[in-house]
């Protein structure tokens, strides 16, 4: 009984061992994890220009798509919330919205806006008309 009793021990043991590591490993990722989702994001190293040319040519990709599929763009609704950029950094992300030119007051109604523009979560977007031309490309950071 004893000896049964000293290599369930040590089975136990190494298996506790065992788990300790995988924990530590596991508890040490989720900490760099969350260390490089805190680190600030060095705005000025992006070329905005280039993020804004990616995300007019996934806008253009987005509107074909819903125009081809019949979709009723009428009421200028958003086509996107994250057409492009990074979402823990609403600072790069863009969203596709669809007005009419010369702007009407459908387009101001808040259902027919970005809710991630309206709510912070993208700070950037792309705004085509019904026939899928740019009305405007706004950015804070493109000069």
């Amino acid at each position: 009984m004893l000896i049964i009793a000293n290599k369930f021990t040590n089975r136990s043991r190494i298996t506790l061992i065992i788990l300790l590591i995988v924990f530590s490993f596991w508890s040490v990722g989720c900490t760099v994890e969350k260390e490089l989702a805190k680190k600030p994001l060095d705005l000025s190293k992006l070329n905005w220009n280039l993020e804004a040319q990616i995300a007019l040519q996934k806008a253009e990709e987005i509107f074909k798509q819903v125009k081809d599929a019949g979709q009723d763009l009428s009421k200028g609704p958003c086509l996107s919330n994250e057409l492009s950029g990074n979402a823990a950094y609403p600072e790069t992300v863009w969203v596709l919205d669809i007005a009419h030119n010369p702007r009407e007051a459908i387009d101001d109604f808040s259902e027919n806006q970005c809710p991630a523009f309206r709510e912070g979560r993208a700070r950037n977007f792309i705004e085509l008309d019904l026939n899928g031309q740019v009305i405007q490309i706004y950015s804070p950071y493109l000069k």
